[in-house]
């Protein structure tokens, strides 16, 4: 991509609806940017990567390697797992102010790292703090925008905000290529012990099947999956889970109806799992309502049309920019009446269970292109949300207010805040 470029916002969930599920082929292309091409060793991984033969291979391995490692039980006690290392942690310094991200990034990051290559990370490691800073860098630098991608000479004498993001991946994709080359290395078809393992054995038994497979899909493409799953896994599930934390600091009248629901449906010292999401109705729509409120990646990744097509009575040329505009669907006064307001019982039906969300609610996007983590995300930040209001009652230091105000603009990253963690008795 450079110099001007043709772009159309979607800003009403039928069109929504029209582009990414009726036409969801047409509107299945992905921008072309210098960046995200240094970034992804030329549109190797997923998010990015145009629709084409290698793509389709890649999304339906790791969907099933998602749904083997971090679904159901599995996912409950990989979670359970790192949740223990956090509360504990928390534990241990009640009354002190805590930046939440900080613990809940710890959390997120150990379980992704649990399920990507079967280890975890103390608090205090260094390479773990250092990555999340690596983390920061790109989620603060490039939700911004980046002139290399719009004005060409740039790529030849890049700026310093385009040197510092190059770094930080690719300190970050280092570590991914180690503990691939690391598991090839002791991978056993009789063993497979993790996700890593799970795209080895898919990608080599594709192979004896198809030798052109190893050409088609490298591994270069198999280690560009891995940081997808961690990268936008990690990033957009701390962030919507610290949100939710504020938001309900911000309204301790609901903390306490989801904490109340949370005691009856568990017994004394029993910590949530998988088997409990179905009774915490009022706590899902909490987290659900958080989403809506804070969509943390308000734009979505940009889509591009494969060929020329129309959107109801406009034309729209093949090589087009499409955004859809998730804010304007979570914020439309003629779906939700008071969309400025924080109230969950909105997602609710009459009977207190979770409604069908509207076409208006799309966090994860929808169609070809949704993302890919979903499965995922959505109970993992349940347990994660349930475990944190089992254990604790969050509060504002005294005299303190939070800062609501999101960093950034292709992202709404929550800001600095300090809260209070108390131990429910």
């Amino acid at each position: 991509m450079s110099g001007p470029v043709t772009c159309v916002t979607l800003n009403d969930a039928e069109v929504v609806r029209e582009a990414l599920i009726k036409k969801d082929v047409e509107f299945a292309g992905r921008v072309k940017m210098h960046s995200v091409e240094r970034l992804t060793d030329g549109y190797k991984d997923i998010v990015f990567a145009d629709l084409n033969a290698e793509w389709k291979v890649l999304r339906k391995v790791a969907l099933q390697g998602m749904r083997y490692f971090a679904s159901g039980e599995k996912l409950g006690e990989k979670l359970y797992d790192a949740g223990s290392q956090m509360i504990k942690i928390i534990r241990e310094k009640e009354g002190e102010k805590l930046d939440m991200e900080k613990y809940i990034s710890l959390l997120i990051f150990n379980f992704l790292h649990g399920i990507c290559f079967h280890k975890r990370f103390d608090v205090d490691d260094k390479e773990f703090l250092y990555m999340l800073e690596m983390l920061n860098v790109v989620n603060e630098e490039f939700g911004n925008g980046l002139w290399e991608d719009v004005i060409p000479l740039l790529r030849y004498w890049p700026t310093k905000r385009f040197r510092r993001i190059v770094h930080a991946l690719d300190y970050f994709n280092k570590f991914i290529k180690k503990e691939y080359e690391d598991h090839k290395k002791t991978f056993s078809k009789d063993d497979i012990k993790d996700f890593t393992d799970f795209l080895i054995n898919a990608r080599n038994e594709a192979i004896a099947e198809d030798p052109a497979v190893e050409q088609m899909i490298t591994d270069i493409h198999v280690a560009q999956v891995i940081s997808d799953i961690f990268s936008a896994g990690v990033d957009t599930t701390r962030q919507t889970l610290t949100w939710a934390i504020f938001l309900l600091v911000q309204h301790p009248e609901i903390q306490k109806k989801a904490q109340e629901e949370i005691d009856q449906v568990l017994d004394k010292d029993q910590q949530p799992s998988i088997s409990d999401k179905e009774r915490l109705p009022y706590t899902e729509a909490v987290l659900h309502e958080s989403m809506r409120f804070m969509p943390v990646v308000p734009l979505g990744v940009p889509h591009s049309t494969l060929c020329d097509t129309t959107l109801g009575e406009y034309e729209i040329p093949k090589g087009t920019m499409v955004m859809v505009n998730h804010y304007a669907l979570h914020m439309d006064k003629d779906v939700w009446g008071d969309p400025e307001v924080f109230r969950p019982e909105r997602l609710l039906d009459e009977d207190g269970s979770l409604a069908p969300k509207p076409m208006s609610w799309l966090p994860f996007s929808c169609g070809r292109r949704n993302c890919l983590g979903e499965t995922i995300a959505r109970p993992e930040m349940l347990l994660v949300l349930a475990m944190l209001l089992r254990n604790f009652s969050f509060s504002c230091a005294e005299g303190n207010t939070l800062n609501m105000t999101p960093i950034g603009f292709g992202t709404m990253k929550p800001p600095k805040n300090e809260t209070i963690a108390t131990i429910r008795k």
